[in-house]
């Protein structure tokens, strides 16, 4: 059987505001927009589709979590990249050291440095 293809979606309030944060400010690639209110970006491999809420799903905004596991150089390559940008985050606990960084709705990205290698990248 061949691997799904996957990816989280996350319901936003503002979808303006949701483009800009994750390309601007995160640096994400614009991949796919379907001009409805739903588009994905796209972060060295890491896929997200953003969905306009409506009526039924108001309630799922800022509810959304994914976890990014790192390895290696894919933690230093991050760590420029977000550091280039300013990109700032939190430190929780969930399991080990995490980083927790939350998009302008409150959704949140949760990465796993290797050896909890992200200080530079805390508020």
């Amino acid at each position: 059987m061949d691997n799904f293809y996957a990816r989280a979606v996350f319901f936003v309030s503002d979808v303006e505001r949701a483009r800009r944060y994750y390309t601007e400010q995160l640096g994400c690639s614009a991949d796919w927009d379907s001009n409805d209110g739903v588009f994905q970006v796209g972060l060295f491999g890491f896929e997200l589709i953003l969905n306009a809420s409506g009526e039924h799903t108001r309630a799922r905004i800022g509810h959304g979590r994914v976890f990014i596991g790192l390895e290696g150089d894919q933690a230093d390559t991050l760590r420029k990249h977000f550091a280039a940008r300013d990109v700032r985050g939190t430190r929780v606990e969930w399991g080990r050291p995490t980083l927790l960084i939350k998009d302008p709705d409150g959704n949140e990205l949760f990465f796993w440095f290797p050896n909890d290698e992200f200080s530079e990248l805390l508020q």
